[in-house]
């Protein structure tokens, strides 16, 4: 940190304004003046005592006092200006305080958004206060009228504090639409009783969990609520809402988005997407560092996912388009899990050629639209445990240059509890190992089974 000298009267004058809004004689060193500053609250002490300036007419300070002084001066002003020492005691003396209660929301240096009732700016959380907005409790008729509207994008979690709870909000529209970074919401619980919540997670493509830990559903206005939410993911069944899922589904159990955080049935995966154009699935949050990276993120174990927007390969143009996967590994660490779905995972990835580890996968329940419009000629699931299965619904849908699908000789499809029409739909050239060549007339799921004398299907045993 570079080190310079300072008057000293630049120092005086910065401790004088401060002993002036506090209403303090408290002499303070260079470095408790930035903590001094943050702690100014509007508070008149009724003690305020001016010090003369010193005789020492110059020191040398590190460059951190001041940058600290400025920081603080930042959070309490919510502005982004770059102070010189000589400005801070003027900054200082121009503060003024939000007071009365009022519902406030707080953007807090981690980027998280506090939203509390309180009777000054205050961060329950403990984070540093870098912006603060008054929120209207009649609520909002666009996302554009949302006094914060303009940092939504630097907003990745929103706390909703218990403090909401009591004041009764009924209309709660808009409140969180395209808060397109966010990836959880908590303290949803002191939302209960909204009445109108059209659009309010609309365009959060990001969000994956909404915490509560009880909810009372009153909902009767909340079209497009969820809409285009792709990673929400509710956390007693895996539930993810459509693009057209409206306030009936904001709600804790199953068919519910809402999560309770004593009470997660949900686990999560990783995708490391590399430049080679590989994805690796796999238990592990960290991609390997020797290789170049893409895009990584983590999917959910027991996700009803209902369409494209989930996976590091979704990037609608560029470098992390579906089209650019060209390999699929799932690791050895994937067998830790004993529930996976795995809808619409490679949907649409027209270059994928090659799977490898599906025999390090148990417990699979759904593989609706796994496969579907992939190039692969021939997959192997060796290994691969299909008692579990429930769902193969378009699995291979699309698949024109399939030829082969290689299986244990022991496979077996459960008796019941599963469907999947369509599932071989369009694989022409797929051909089963004692021959059996595809057929339109042939494309559920009961085919999804060895290809033997006496029972025709689209497997080959090997």
């Amino acid at each position: 940190m570079a080190v310079g000298t300072v008057s000293t009267r630049i120092l005086t004058d910065i401790a004088n304004a401060i002993r002036y809004q506090a209403g303090v004689s408290t002499t303070y060193k260079p470095r408790e003046m930035a903590a001094a500053v943050a702690a100014l609250d509007g508070t008149d002490a009724g003690d305020y005592q001016a010090q003369p300036y010193m005789a020492l007419e110059s020191g040398v300070l590190p460059e951190s006092v001041f940058s600290d002084i400025a920081g603080a001066i930042r959070g309490q002003n919510g502005e982004s200006t770059l102070y010189a020492p000589g400005e801070m005691a003027a900054a200082i003396l121009a503060l003024e305080w939000d007071v009365g209660y009022k519902i406030r929301a707080l953007l807090l240096d981690d980027g998280t958004l506090e939203i509390n009732y309180y009777e000054r700016r205050t961060s329950v959380t403990g984070g540093r206060i870098v912006q603060v907005f008054e929120i209207d409790p009649a609520g909002y008729s666009s996302a554009s009228a949302r006094s914060y509207d303009s940092i939504k994008l630097l907003v990745k979690k929103v706390y909703i504090d218990s403090t909401i709870g009591s004041l009764g909000l009924t209309n709660c529209a808009y409140w969180f639409n395209a808060f397109s970074n966010c990836t959880e919401i908590r303290g949803f619980e002191n939302l209960s009783g909204i009445k109108t919540a059209t659009q309010m997670f609309s365009s959060c493509g990001s969000l994956e969990t909404i915490y509560a830990t009880s909810y009372t559903n009153a909902i009767t206005s909340g079209s497009s609520m969820f809409y285009s939410c792709n990673r929400l993911v509710g956390g007693t069944d895996g539930f993810v809402p459509t693009m057209t899922s409206a306030g009936s589904v904001c709600k804790l159990g199953a068919g519910g988005v809402l999560t309770d955080p004593n009470n997660d049935n949900r686990t999560w995966f990783w995708a490391h997407f590399y430049e080679n154009g590989e994805a690796v699935l796999t238990a592990t949050s960290t991609p390997d560092a020797t290789r170049t990276l893409r895009a990584s993120g983590r999917i959910c174990a027991i996700g009803k996912y209902v369409g494209l927007g989930f996976t590091p390969w979704d990037g609608a143009t560029g470098p992390t388009h579906r089209q650019y996967l060209t390999s699929v590994t799932f690791a050895a660490d994937m067998a830790t899990f004993s529930y996976l779905n795995l809808i619409y995972l490679f949907y649409s990835c027209t270059n994928l050629a090659s799977v490898s580890g599906l025999g390090n996968l148990s417990g699979v329940r759904s593989m609706r639209y796994t496969f579907s419009s992939c190039a692969f000629a021939t997959i192997d699931f060796r290994g691969f445990d299909p008692s579990t299965l429930t769902d193969l619904f378009y699995t291979f849908s699309g698949c024109s240059s399939l030829t082969t699908i290689y299986a244990d000789s022991t496979w077996a499809l459960p008796s019941s509890g599963i469907t999947g029409s369509q599932c071989f739909y369009s694989c022409r050239a797929l051909v089963g190992g004692n021959g059996t060549a595809w057929s339109s007339s042939n494309v559920n799921y009961t085919y999804m089974r060895i290809d033997r004398a006496g029972q025709a299907g689209y497997l080959t045993a090997a």
